[in-house]
């Protein structure tokens, strides 16, 4: 009997394709893998549905499958369910949406399969018959290895312990005294694990009250101060969880906090805990993947697309850091992994727990609302007390560019302590403007509205925005003058700076550029803990839940990015940014100070900030939100389109306007407008924004219109996209 396959196909259109099938041998169900043909390709689609076909007429209208990879689903019901929620929320392509779930060589049609690798074992004769055998001097070797470790060791742990010794093992084979198998390739356990740690009272309380509802949809947020100890929590809540023979899944902001996370769970959890981000090579990322899918992971600790993990015995979601801008996918499918894994959790009737010291607004509504259980830590977890926060006015005397002499003065002190210094500013390269003295032409991006930013080390002028770069001119275009200033500081700046006043002091500047290379920030991390650095310099990559027992100096340059944004968000990232980078101080046993450099010393912002707490302020944001229906108040939605020539996009956008303002009576529509930065990578960029405070009309409006919208021909000329809950208006 025929059948009609329903398949999502990973291309822009926001419909499902029908193709037919006669393989009667194949027990259909939704998630398998097709391989169909799609006008001159051949795609790899999911199917969301299928039927018998009942009109015969169909079988000369649709076009027939190539061929089925699966023999049964690698997608579990739940995240069927989930992928195909996202889709509807997000107003995605639903193709696009199940390749966002699959890792690239499963996406790409190749088997479903584990990778294996070999052990080996001391055999059961091997007692009886080691005296009566004659053992060269590396099967001697093998032999005493694996007997002090009493335990089947896979080929790369003896490698990695005594050298290559293959030969020796299959000599020693034949001999009969080692035995080999293949075992699924998994990542090692820690080779002594570390008892649990005893929980002060507010962590115990914190895990208690999540475990009394542990068998059931809860939301709660661990409203815990910089190093209060979060982690502990959520490492005891994993150990319940596995002893309970469930699997957890646990969301962190940055690649580089991976590294530390991932080794707290091992030392203490005797488990399966594998890693899914985008710094991992293929074959890894599909091992990980099939891991979880399969069951032998108990843990998974991913960045934002681990949260659609194949999970079967999902138990528990935990997000840290949840107020993370990263959180957020700015391109392609624009979800949210917060919201996606409330949804998750939600539908999987599992408790789920977002920490943070900085909890975002919209989480701090739901707490004040009483939908998500407040469960805080207000005390370090060391006993470390919280470090002395003061100002420091920039234009007061400077010692160099970008650093007071008070600042300069404490820098020096520390040092000489033999401690560790911090300095935070959010801007990598050398500098931010080349202006020409005589003229005042600034070299801009010829791709882009931005400046080019000065990255001295290499005599380059790059563009942070589109990456276009080119040698670091020496006379202005414009009239010719070589009388040229580099104006701002950033990271290299501060380098050399520092390298020039401290010239036998290790000092390490981590950012993007000098990140690049994969595994390198793990490295730098490791100099850092190991005292190797003593002043650190970084951007956003350094202010985020690292443990650097030796830093009781933090310095943060121009700190007034934020004061004056047009983004309503600006205030509330700045306060979060300012916290968790003071937060790196004095978190071991020395107590830390921190200074912050500002040209706005008298602003309001540092006195809610500074004197009374970040939940304060927090309170007076929600306020301002309240009062003028923004989030989490109300809903905003951005339709954005870019296109070669500058018309094409507004054009397009007008006639969306048109078509949403025709029903539409509780959304407001609002422009269309050029985008703040209009030109980027060679595209004009503009941007329609729906306002509302009734989330289901803004859908139901969307819904009604996807349809016309998706058919218009202006739309055919420009690439556009929907961005529901925009954290950025920019």
């Amino acid at each position: 009997m025929p059948f009609i396959l329903k398949i999502a196909i990973p291309c822009p259109l926001r419909l499902h394709f029908d193709y037919l099938t006669d393989q009667s041998d194949t027990l259909w169900e939704k998630g398998l893998r097709v391989k169909v043909p799609f006008g001159s390709r051949e795609l790899i689609g999911i199917i969301i549905d299928f039927e018998e076909l009942e009109d015969k007429d169909q079988l000369g209208k649709l076009k027939s499958i190539i061929n089925c990879l699966d023999k049964t689903s690698l997608i579990p019901d739940s995240l069927f369910k989930l992928i195909l929620w996202t889709s509807d929320y997000y107003h995605h392509p639903i193709g696009d949406c199940f390749q966002v779930a699959l890792p690239k060589k499963l996406r790409l049609g190749e088997p479903a399969v584990l990778q294996t690798e070999t052990f080996w074992s001391l055999s059961l004769l091997a007692d009886n018959n080691l005296t009566n055998e004659k053992l060269g001097k590396k099967q001697q070797a093998v032999i005493e290895f694996l007997q002090s470790q009493k335990t089947a060791l896979s080929q790369q742990t003896i490698t990695a312990a005594i050298g290559d010794h293959r030969d020796a093992l299959k000599r020693l084979e034949r001999k009969g005294l080692v035995n080999q198998q293949s075992l699924i390739k998994k990542p090692a356990l820690y080779p002594e694990l570390i008892p649990l740690k005893m929980l002060n009272s507010e962590q115990q309380l914190a895990v208690d009250n999540l475990w009394k509802r542990h068998s059931q949809f809860s939301s709660s947020l661990l409203d815990g101060i910089t190093g209060s100890g979060k982690t502990e929590v959520y490492i005891q809540l994993t150990a319940l969880m596995i002893a309970e023979g469930k699997q957890v899944l646990i969301l962190i902001p940055e690649i580089g906090l991976t590294a530390q996370f991932v080794t707290r769970f091992r030392q203490h959890l005797s488990a399966c805990i594998v890693v899914f981000n985008s710094s991992m090579n293929d074959n890894d990322r599909q091992q990980a993947w099939l891991l979880a899918q399969t069951g032998h992971a108990d843990v998974v600790i991913g960045t934002r697309s681990a949260v659609f993990t194949p999970l079967d015995r999902l138990g528990l979601v935990i997000i840290d850091e949840e107020h993370d801008s990263s959180y957020k996918q700015q391109d392609s499918l624009r979800y949210h992994a917060r919201n996606v894994a409330l949804m998750r959790a939600k539908n999987d009737n599992i408790p789920i727990m977002l920490g943070s010291a900085t909890p975002s607004l919209e989480t701090f509504y739901h707490t004040q609302s009483q939908r998500y259980q407040l469960l805080t830590l207000t005390e370090r977890a060391t006993g470390a007390f919280l470090p002395e926060v003061a100002l420091i006015d920039s234009t007061g005397p400077k010692a160099t560019e970008g650093l007071s002499s008070q600042l300069y003065k404490a820098i020096e002190k520390t040092i000489a302590e033999d401690n560790q210094v911090l300095l935070f500013i959010n801007q990598r390269g050398y500098a931010p403007v080349l202006m020409c003295h005589d003229c005042a032409w600034q070299a801009t991006c010829s791709h882009c509205d931005a400046k080019m930013i000065v990255h001295q080390s290499r005599h380059q002028l790059r563009c942070h925005h589109c990456g276009f770069n080119q040698r670091l001119i020496t006379a202005c275009p414009e009239c010719e003058s070589s009388d040229l200033g580099s104006y701002g500081v950033g990271t290299q700046q501060i380098e050399q700076s520092l390298q020039t006043f401290f010239p036998t002091t290790p000092v390490l500047r981590i950012d993007r550029d000098s990140t690049q290379r994969v595994g390198s920030f793990a490295k730098l991390v490791t100099d850092i803990q190991s005292g190797g650095a003593k002043i650190l310099i970084g951007t956003q990559m350094l202010a985020k839940g690292h443990d650097f027992h030796d830093v009781t100096l933090v310095g943060i340059l121009d700190a007034d990015q934020g004061l004056f944004s047009a983004d309503f968000r600006a205030t509330e990232v700045l306060a979060q940014l300012i916290t968790q980078v003071t937060g790196r101080a004095g978190r071991g046993k020395k107590t830390g100070k921190v200074y912050i450099q500002t040209n706005q010393i008298g602003h309001p912002f540092w006195q809610d900030l500074l004197q009374n707490s970040y939940i304060k302020l927090a309170e007076k944001l929600l306020q301002e939100r309240k009062d003028s229906l923004m989030p989490p108040i109300g809903s905003l939605c951005v339709i954005r389109a870019h296109a070669k020539q500058q018309a094409l996009s507004l054009q397009f956008l007008t006639e969306v306007a048109a078509l949403l303002c025709q029903h539409q009576q509780q959304v407001s529509v609002l422009g269309p407008v050029p985008a703040v930065m209009e030109k980027r990578a060679g595209l004009f960029r503009a941007q329609l924004l729906l306002t509302t405070q009734n989330r289901k009309a803004l859908h139901q409006l969307l819904d009604h219109h996807m349809d016309a919208i998706s058919k218009l021909k202006s739309g055919r000329k420009c690439r556009w996209s929907i961005d529901i809950d925009p954290i950025d208006l920019l």
